[in-house]
């Protein structure tokens, strides 16, 4: 990739870098200077390996998902990078049908050109050093059915070139690499690409019948080519994975077969140089051919230079989900490091306060901590960049097991990610450390030499009162940016910010910090928490994006746990309980409850950890279990249970008709209606008396479909006072239309720069004016005005804009594609009708399909990306479990002598292990609660929002998988406590007591 979020990857490679080597001098500086600190700091990782080995593995994973996040990236963009160049080949631009010089591929579906077009081509193109190639192109879709083997194809692409001119574009070739002579083949001949031979296990003479118009016509194999777009491979879209089919003939001769004399779909054209290289001259020529075009109903589609800029974004989309999706396990490891670190200093700290009382500065300490966090810092983050590319192939292999077998990635790794992933992922840790150590640098020497708490003198600090002050000033300046440009993200983060700093302020005026604290706590939690209707009453209508996800699970998780540290001693009463349950348990569980209370800050931390990693996973997967719910069941089909997709070139006129003169079984069909489009890539549209056009497919729809659909609306112009009004608008009144709900504008998936959107209505307008549109005649130009009634609502899977077919007849030539829909009596039994449906229609290339099963199919992506989520939060909750280990395994060491008195005073084994075990559950089953319980309510908020969530859908929380995931992940973190716990309790007394 060569950006990410609008920043060149190049530059943010330098700037880490930079930041890198200025902390590696910084360490250089202290080893010349000081080379007796460095080494003391250096001394302690090979000194306990296990304790190492845990702390390497939790401060790995931010940098390993990072890698992982940035070489996925890498390997999408090269993958569809490929595919574009395999897909294309030297079709680099494409002439087509279109109006103002404007033009996509997927007009050559809807609309021919006239051949002499190519003449006109031809002499613009005469002596350019830019282009080597110019190719007619007749295409036709057809079922093809093979008479020697009996097997059917229904959708086959139907090629005609000019086999003279195919050698600038590659030839025709086979599989051995030999040149296939188009000119020469029999007049009832044809050549069959790779994919066609498969699927109708075709080879050199075998006799095809093509049907068009409703006629056969038969035809024999000559020869079966490799797949390119010369034999007849085409794609719906630039990215699509799966090719039509292709035969490719002679193109006079397939003018003739369809009575199309003088027409063509396309004239493609071949820049000068390779598959790859030519490309850039794509310019160059796109601005020649205009030239020569000027005034031609036609348009230059550069279609390759397209595909590769689709490529790109798509990549650059996919890292930057992962990249956030990281985000939680990054802040997640950040703490981890706070930890250790704090954890190091409260084990040393008698070692500490003696260096200090021999003369030793506080930066000198920090110097120490800085030494050894830095080696930690390298290993980690070189482990964690190498494992990264491993992670990533996993996680496109699991997207390929759910796309289907036509998706496949090719591994590519860039030193560019690597070093942008190891340079992250070190200074991001050894900032943080910077920071820890000159917090734990703090304290009172003589309480550190004797290993007792830090004397706390209880007063008025004027700097609570600054910080106070400060937090205040920047909150402030947070919620008037938000409110100035009307961005959620920096008014609530601004509000949570302000809270802090009134509760500095308060503090130094004299409250009591637990009411302060608990206030703040319960407040922020509101914030964020409040149903949007509540928001909007309170603080105004605001617009937000996924920023929000990140931010809400950061302010949720430190309110949380602020509110969790001040109140430790409630909710260790009730575990305290416990123990009057079970009396042999008593006195380990009143000691493992000491603890916590005592360090309320480690507690704190360990929390927080946990709660960030299953927020977010809570949330991403109960919304996306609840956004999969809604693709499926007769309500997201509007009351259809199979679908007919029909060629257009061999008509079939009324489906039941046809159908009871083939024979079919019709019996348990209710109803059929037809749906059709002039362009099933998209069409021109654009709000009224604006320019430029944008791109939506349009429908149209008979009277039998509105009558027999269970249409439904979430939002309804003036005028229209029901759902019944509007259906009776679409049939009796003209030039109206109803649109999907993800045209709303101020929908984040909704609209783009390429995309339509409407602009003049809000997800949240129940009742609007009805909004005029316009729609381009493709053949005329002439803009025809239409107005809006309604918008469907969410829960029906309907994509586009729906019109009668009389509107639709009215404006567009001919539709590109039809659709049949069959209600059924037993929606059971639509996967039995539809291969009933396909085999009587087989001549007429019809494709029909269970609905039901499609929407089935569908929800394959919901899975896929479910898991690949997973794979993320799971990584992210192994750094709450390495916490868990480290914590366990300081524990051990910091607590050595208390252990020993506690077995001195007749504490079995198994009651200190078990007292180390229950504090360990504690903090982690209170994480996982927290997180839970967090995630839940805020995917409830979220999915009841307005334009998110339709309304009257029962919202679900998928149980089974977020319970297995968090249960492997306690029983994982109690198991890295069980091993240290056990060490401690086989520890015998009077060694412990000796421990110095």
């Amino acid at each position: 990739m060569d950006e990410i979020f609008g920043i060149p990857m190049t530059g943010i490679m330098l700037v880490l870098v930079v930041l890198l080597v200025i902390c590696l001098v910084s360490l250089g500086w202290v080893a010349w200077r000081r080379p007796v600190i460095v080494r003391m700091g250096m001394r302690n990782i090979p000194r306990r390996p296990a304790q190492s080995a845990s702390i390497i593995l939790g401060l790995m994973l931010s940098t390993l998902l990072i890698s992982a996040a940035l070489n996925s990236g890498d390997t999408i963009q090269h993958s569809a990078t490929l595919h574009v160049y395999h897909l294309f080949g030297h079709f680099d631009e494409v002439i087509v049908h279109g109006q103002d010089g404007t033009a996509q591929a997927g007009d050559a579906l809807t609309a021919t050109v006239d051949d002499d077009l190519l003449t006109l081509v031809d002499s613009a193109v005469a002596g350019s050093q830019n282009v080597d190639g110019i190719l007619p192109v007749l295409d036709v879709v057809v079922p093809v059915l093979n008479v020697t083997r009996n097997l059917s194809e229904a959708k086959v692409m139907l090629s005609g070139v000019d086999g003279t001119r195919v050698t600038a574009f590659g030839g025709l070739r086979d599989n051995d690499g030999n040149v296939i002579d188009l000119a020469g083949i029999a007049v009832d001949q044809v050549v069959v690409n790779q994919r066609t031979a498969d699927a109708l296990g075709a080879v050199t003479g075998d006799v095809l019948t093509v049907y068009y118009d409703n006629a056969p016509t038969s035809l024999t194999v000559a020869a079966v080519a490799v797949e390119s777009m010369v034999s007849g491979a085409r794609y719906p879209g630039y990215l699509e994975t799966a090719a039509l089919p292709g035969i490719v003939m002679p193109l006079d001769r397939l003018q003739a077969l369809t009575r199309q004399p003088g027409r063509l779909s396309l004239i493609a054209v071949s820049n000068r140089g390779g598959v790859t290289d030519g490309v850039e001259a794509t310019d160059a020529v796109v601005a020649t051919l205009e030239t020569a075009l000027a005034g031609q109903s036609v348009g230059v589609a550069p279609i390759k230079r397209d595909g590769l800029a689709e490529a790109e974004r798509m990549a650059q989309g996919m890292t930057g989900v992962f990249l956030v999706l990281s985000l939680f396990s990054v802040a997640a490891g950040v703490l981890l490091v706070i930890l250790i670190f704090t954890m190091l200093a409260a084990e040393r700290r008698p070692e500490m306060g003696m260096a200090r009382a021999l003369g030793a500065q506080r930066r000198h300490l920090i110097e120490q901590f800085m030494a050894e966090g830095a080696g930690y810092a390298l290993l980690a983050s070189l482990v964690g960049a190498i494992l990264g590319v491993v992670l990533s192939t996993g996680i496109l292999r699991i997207f390929e097991s759910v796309s289907g077998d036509e998706v496949a990635f090719e591994q590519r790794v860039r030193p560019q990610s690597l070093i942008i992933a190891y340079c992250l992922g070190v200074v991001l840790t050894f900032l943080t450390m910077l920071v820890a150590s000159w917090v734990v640098s703090r304290l009172n020497v003589v309480a550190a030499i004797r290993d007792i708490p830090d004397v706390t003198v209880r007063g008025r600090k004027k700097r609570t009162l600054a910080w106070g002050a400060l937090l205040l000033l920047a909150g402030g300046a947070l919620i008037s940016i938000g409110a100035s440009i009307g961005q959620a993200f920096p008014f609530f983060v601004g509000m949570s910010v302000v809270s802090f700093g009134l509760a500095l302020v308060l503090r130094f005026a004299g409250f009591a910090g637990r009411g302060v604290y608990t206030a703040v706590g319960l407040w922020i939690l509101f914030v964020w928490l409040m149903p949007e209707a509540v928001s909007r009453r309170l603080f105004g209508e605001y617009e937000s994006g996924f920023e929000m996800f990140f931010g809400a699970g950061i302010s949720l998780v430190v309110a949380a746990a602020v509110l969790v540290v001040n109140n430790l001693d409630v909710l260790l009463a009730g575990v305290s309980r416990t123990g009057s349950v079970f009396r042999g348990w008593l006195p380990g569980v009143r000691t493992a409850i000491a603890y916590p209370r005592i360090a309320p800050g480690r507690t704190g931390l360990t929390m927080a950890m946990f709660s960030l990693i299953v927020f977010a996973l809570v949330m991403m997967t109960t919304m996306m279990t609840n956004f999969a719910a809604l693709s499926v069941g007769d309500e997201a089909s509007a009351g259809w249970h199979v679908r007919v997709d029909a060629s257009t070139s061999n008509p079939i006129g009324n489906v039941e008709t046809a159908l009871r003169d083939r024979g079919a079984d019709m019996r348990g069909v209710r109803a059929t209606g037809t749906m059709t489009t002039p362009n099933p890539v998209a069409s021109h549209v654009r709000m009224a008396n604006t320019d430029p056009w944008k791109n939506q497919v349009v429908y149209g729809l008979d009277d039998a479909f509105i009558h027999g659909s269970t249409l439904t609306f979430q939002q309804r112009a003036v005028g229209y006072q029901s759902d019944a009004a509007v259906i009776q608008a679409l049939l009796t009144e003209p030039d109206v239309v109803v649109s999907d709900s993800f045209s709303i504008q101020d929908e984040d998936y909704g609209g783009g720069e390429e995309g339509f959107a409407l602009t003049t209505i809000d997800s949240g307008d129940t009742v609007f004016d009805p909004i005029w549109i316009e729609l381009e005649d493709p053949v005329t130009g002439i803009p025809r005005p239409v107005k809006i009634i309604a918008i469907i609502d969410g829960r029906i899977n309907f994509w586009g804009l729906y019109t009668s077919q009389r509107t639709v007849d009215d404006i567009y030539p001919k539709p590109a594609a039809v659709s049949y829909y069959l209600n059924l009596e037993d929606a059971g039994n639509a996967r039995h009708i539809a291969r009933e449906v396909e085999s009587a229609l087989l001549t007429n290339g019809v494709q029909a399909a269970s609905i039901r099963d499609a929407q089935i199919e569908d929800q394959r992506w919901y899975t896929g990306t479910l898991m690949i989520m997973g794979s993320f939060f799971a990584l992210g909750l192994v750094v709450g479990v390495a916490a868990v280990g480290v914590i366990a395994f300081r524990a051990v060491v910091e607590r050595r002598q208390q252990i020993g008195m506690l077995r001195a005073l007749g504490f079995q084994r198994s009651l200190v292990s078990l007292s180390l075990l229950i504090e360990a559950a504690f903090v982690v089953i209170l994480g996982v609660v927290v997180g839970t319980i967090l995630g839940v309510v805020t995917a409830y908020n979220v999915f009841r929002s307005e334009g998110v969530g339709p309304d009257g859908v029962d919202f679900t929380v998928p149980w089974t998988f977020i319970g297995a995931v968090l249960a492997v992940t306690t029983g994982a973190a109690l198991l890295m406590t069980w091993v240290p716990a056990a060490q401690a309790g086989r520890i015998p007394p009077a060694e412990a007591l000796r421990f110095e």
